[in-house]
């Protein structure tokens, strides 16, 4: 059950971040591109909110905690990629005319995204902006989750981390799973696919991680001794 448990909460959050690029989608393809990448961080918001499990939220905390966790951001990934395709290839079926710009915006930016192609992004681009990418989405979940904070401003935090990373077109893994069902690019370029996926999700990895190490290091270590 524990098994299954993460694999549908990855699900819904997969479906909840296409959801957030759907919205960015039509925003962009109606000529309002800044309300679309700032309304995208309603995604991870939803995310947040119902505690369901987004791989790029939980990869930074990796090392905090035992062996079996590694299987655990296994099926949280299987579940974002399989809820990502669902809304996807979904909304792209059921459409009757409605969404046909937001495709076709989908397809132009998907095809940015591919990192063998001569007119997308080069591998190193892909992994340096998925290492920001990584480290603004560990921000914005972390500052959800501290009490600390005003509820009001923990959602303000989230809300402005994924917006600049969206404006400043830093790479998010989960939300290109969906760019790429949206836009049916898996069919027409399905290796190049994978590689840019896969290579995004390094860098958000090690963003996520980084951080989280970088932290701990400096409030145990360093912050200690002065």
């Amino acid at each position: 059950m524990k098994h299954l448990k993460s694999v549908i909460l990855g699900i819904f959050a997969g479906m909840a971040i296409s959801f957030g690029g759907l919205i960015n989608l039509i925003c962009i393809s109606q000529g309002h591109r800044l309300l679309g990448n700032i309304l995208f961080g309603v995604g991870l918001l939803i995310v947040c909110s119902f505690g369901l499990f987004l791989f790029t939220g939980k990869i930074g905390y990796v090392f905090d905690n035992k062996k079996d966790y590694l299987l655990t951001l296994l099926e949280m990934y299987v579940g974002n990629l399989l809820g990502a395709l669902a809304i996807g290839y979904g909304l792209r079926l059921a459409n009757s005319g409605g969404l046909d710009l937001a495709i076709e915006t989908a397809e132009t930016i998907a095809s940015k995204k591919l990192v063998l192609d001569a007119s997308g992004s080069s591998w190193y681009g892909m992994l340096i902006n998925g290492f920001l990418c990584g480290i603004l989405v560990y921000l914005a979940v972390d500052a959800f989750k501290n009490e600390l904070f005003h509820p009001v401003l923990r959602i303000f935090i989230l809300l402005l981390c994924v917006a600049t990373f969206v404006i400043a077109g830093f790479e998010h893994c989960i939300a290109n799973m969906f760019y790429f069902g949206f836009s049916n690019t898996y069919a027409s370029a399905f290796g190049d696919t994978v590689l840019s996926l896969f290579i995004c999700t390094v860098g958000n990895s090690l963003g996520a991680i980084a951080l989280n190490e970088g932290l701990k290091f400096a409030k145990n270590k360093i912050i200690t001794k002065v």
